[in-house]
C-alpha cells in the first residue's frame, strides 16, 4: 500500500526541495534515453563499410545478388555462374535491390540484413509497448538491440539475421493480434500481418519460416489448454495469403529447375535436420553457452528475474492459473524453449540459429522493466568487469595461440586494438558501478550499452586489420587499376580451392578447378562451366595462347613452378597468388 504523508506549514520548504529533486530526475532520464537510442542507432549502420567481405558467408551472399542482378535472372540463383539452390531468394532479392540503389559495395551488401534486424528490434519494442505500457518499450529495445548475440549477427550478411527479423514480426504481429483490448479488425490485420511475415521468414531460409511459429503455436495451445485459438489465426485467408506470397517464385523455379525439389527440400531441409552429413554435430547442451554470453551484457538480469520471487515464472504461473484468456509472456517463454529444443534436437548446428530467440527473452525482460531494477543492473556491471578482466587475461595469450599466428604480422600489430576492446568492457562495467552509487541507473545502462559496442568496434577495427586471412578485397585491390576490371572473355581459374569473396571483388565469375564444395551440385547439372582435374588446366593453360589469370594456394602456385608451368604473379598475400599468363608487370 502507498503511504500519506501530511505536511505541516512549516514544511513547505521541504515539500519545495522534493519537487525540485523529482522535477530534476525527469531531463536526466530523458536526455540518457535519447543517448540510449541513438548510441543504438549508430552502432548498427556505423560499421557496416568497416571490413571487406568474410568468407563465406559474406562473399556467397554478396555475390549470389550480384550475379543476379548481372544476368537479369531473379528466379534461378546462381553462386559463380553455377544454380545455387540451398536458401531461397528474399536475401538475394533485397540485396540486389540495395545494390541497384546504391551501388555495389561492402554496406549496401549488408544493409538490407542489418536493416531489418533494426527493424526488429523497433517491433519487439512497439510491442512491448501495446502489450505492457511505457516502462516495457526501453527495456525490451535496449536489451534486444545490444545483446551480444542478436547485435553481432546484425552485423554480418548471412541468413540468420533476416529469418530471425521475418520470425520476429511474425512473433509481434501474432501478440498484437491476440491481446487483450484489440479490436475485431486490429486482431484481423495484425494476424495477416503474422501470416505474411512468416510467408517472408520461409522465403529466407525454407520450412522453419513455418515450423518454428507452429511448433510454438501447437505447444503453446496444450500448455494453456486454449484450443480455441485455432478460430483466432484468421486460418484461410492467412493460409490464402501465405501461398500468394510463396507458390510464385516455388513455381517458376521448379519449372525451370527440375532438379531444385528434391536438393532444396529433401537435401537442405530434412537431410539437414535428421542426418550428420552436415558436419555441424554438437551436444544437447550445445545453445546453453551461446545463449549465456549471448544475452550478453543482461545475463545476470535475466537469471535474477527468474529466481527472484514475485518474477517471470510466478507470473507465468499466475496467467496459466488464472485462465485469463490469452498468456503474452507464456507464449514468449514457449516460444523461446519450442526453438532452443527444436534445434538441439537437429543433427546440424550452428551458433546463430537461436538467434530468434532472443527478441522473445527481450519481451520477457520488457514486461518486469527489468533495466528499472538497480540490483539487477548492478550484476549486470559487475559481471562485464569480471568477463571483459577475464577476456583481457586471454588476449595476452592470442600471440602463442597457432591459429593467431596463422594471421600474420597483421595480427601481432593490431593486438592493442584487442586490448583496447575487453578494456572497455572493464572501463563500463566501473563507470557504470560508480553512476548506480548515485542512483543514476538510465546512465549505468547506457555505460554498459557503450561499452558493449565500443567492444564491438574496437574488434571489427581489428578484424578489418587482418581482413586478408579473411576476404580477398585488398588482394584484388594490389591488382591495380591498369588490369582491373578483368575483360570476361579472357578465362580466369579457381585452382584447388573457392574464395566465396573473389568473384564479388572481381565483378565476374571464375571458372573452378578441382573443386567441388557446396557447388557440387551445380557442377552436376552445367558440367562444362568447370575443370575436373589440375593436369586438365595444366593442359589448357600451357596450349592456349589467349590471356588468362588463376588465382591458387602458395603451395600450389609453387608446384606449378616446378612443373615449369608458364606464370607471371600479380599479386599475392599469405592466402592465394594470383598469376596471369603472357602478363607483363603493371
Amino acid at each position: 500500500m502507498h503511504s500519506i504523508t501530511t505536511l505541516k506549514p512549516g514544511d513547505a520548504g521541504v515539500a519545495d526541495a522534493s519537487s525540485r529533486a523529482a522535477s530534476s530526475c525527469v531531463p536526466d532520464t530523458r536526455h540518457a534515453t535519447i543517448a540510449l537510442l541513438l548510441v543504438l542507432l549508430v552502432a548498427w549502420f556505423a560499421s557496416l563499410e568497416l571490413r571487406g567481405l568474410f568468407i563465406p558467408d559474406e562473399g556467397r551472399y554478396a555475390e549470389i545478388p550480384r550475379e543476379m542482378l548481372d544476368s537479369g535472372d531473379w528466379i534461378t540463383p546462381r553462386l559463380n555462374g553455377l544454380k545455387y539452390f540451398e536458401k531461397p531468394p528474399m536475401q538475394y532479392w533485397l540485396t540486389a535491390a540495395s545494390f541497384a540503389a546504391f551501388g555495389e559495395d561492402e554496406w549496401t551488401a549488408r544493409l538490407p540484413s542489418t536493416l531489418l534486424g533494426f527493424l526488429a528490434v523497433v517491433m519487439t519494442a512497439f510491442t512491448a509497448r501495446r502489450l505492457w505500457g511505457a516502462r516495457a518499450l526501453l527495456t525490451t529495445g535496449v536489451v534486444l538491440g545490444s545483446s551480444w548475440a542478436y547485435y553481432l549477427s546484425g552485423q554480418y550478411l548471412t541468413l540468420d539475421i533476416m529469418v530471425s527479423a521475418f520470425l520476429t514480426f511474425a512473433l509481434c504481429g501474432f501478440l498484437l493480434a491476440q491481446r487483450e483490448g484489440a479490436t475485431p479488425v486490429q486482431a484481423s490485420r495484425w494476424m495477416l500481418f503474422a501470416w505474411a511475415a512468416g510467408a517472408f521468414a520461409m522465403l529466407s531460409k525454407g520450412l522453419i519460416g513455418l515450423a518454428l511459429p507452429g511448433l510454438a503455436l501447437a505447444i503453446y495451445m496444450l500448455v494453456a489448454r486454449d484450443f480455441r485459438l485455432w478460430r483466432r489465426l484468421e486460418m484461410c485467408r492467412g493460409f490464402a495469403l501465405l501461398l500468394t506470397l510463396l507458390l510464385p517464385w516455388f513455381v517458376l523455379v521448379q519449372h525451370r529447375n527440375p532438379e531444385f525439389f528434391d536438393f532444396f527440400f529433401v537435401h537442405e531441409h530434412w537431410s539437414r535436420f535428421a542426418g550428420s552429413d552436415h558436419a555441424r554435430r554438437g551436444a544437447w547442451w550445445y545453445y546453453a553457452p551461446i545463449l549465456v554470453m549471448g544475452l550478453m551484457p543482461w545475463t545476470p538480469l535475466f537469471i535474477q528475474q527468474w529466481l527472484r520471487s514475485r518474477a517471470i515464472t510466478a507470473e507465468i504461473a499466475s496467467e496459466v492459473a488464472g485462465q485469463k484468456g490469452f498468456q503474452p509472456m507464456l507464449f514468449c517463454a514457449v516460444w523461446a524453449v519450442a526453438i532452443i529444443v527444436f534445434f538441439s534436437v537437429s543433427q546440424s548446428k550452428l551458433p546463430a540459429y537461436v538467434i530468434p530467440v532472443f527478441p522473445a527473452l527481450a519481451l520477457l525482460l520488457g514486461k518486469r522493466a527489468a533495466l528499472d531494477d538497480a540490483n539487477g543492473v548492478r550484476w549486470c556491471a559487475i559481471t562485464v568487469i569480471v568477463v571483459g578482466g577475464a577476456l583481457t587475461m586471454a588476449s595476452t595469450q592470442l600471440a602463442h595461440w597457432e591459429k593467431f599466428a596463422d594471421i600474420g604480422d597483421d595480427g601481432s600489430a593490431a593486438l592493442p586494438l584487442i586490448y583496447a576492446a575487453t578494456l572497455s568492457l572493464v572501463v563500463a562495467g566501473v563507470i557504470a558501478m560508480l553512476l548506480l552509487r548515485h542512483a543514476r541507473t538510465v546512465w549505468a545502462v547506457f555505460a554498459l550499452v557503450a561499452g558493449s559496442f565500443l567492444f564491438w568496434s574496437f574488434s571489427f577495427v581489428f578484424l578489418h586489420n587482418v581482413d586478408t586471412a579473411f576476404s580477398s578485397e585488398r588482394l584484388i585491390e594490389a591488382l591495380g587499376a591498369n588490369i582491373r576490371p578483368f575483360d570476361r572473355h579472357h578465362e580466369f581459374y579457381s585452382i584447388g580451392q573457392f574464395d566465396h569473396s573473389l568473384p564479388f571483388y572481381l565483378g565476374r565469375t571464375v571458372t573452378l578447378v578441382d573443386y567441388a564444395g557446396e557447388l557440387r551440385m551445380g557442377q552436376r547439372t552445367e558440367p562444362a562451366r568447370s575443370i575436373e582435374t589440375i593436369a586438365e588446366f595444366a593442359r589448357v593453360w600451357r596450349q592456349s595462347s589467349q590471356q588468362a589469370y588463376a588465382v591458387m594456394r602458395p603451395q600450389q602456385y609453387a608446384q606449378f613452378q616446378r612443373d615449369d608451368l608458364p606464370m607471371t604473379i600479380l599479386a599475392r598475400d599469405r592466402r592465394l597468388v594470383v598469376v596471369g599468363r603472357w602478363i607483363r608487370h603493371p
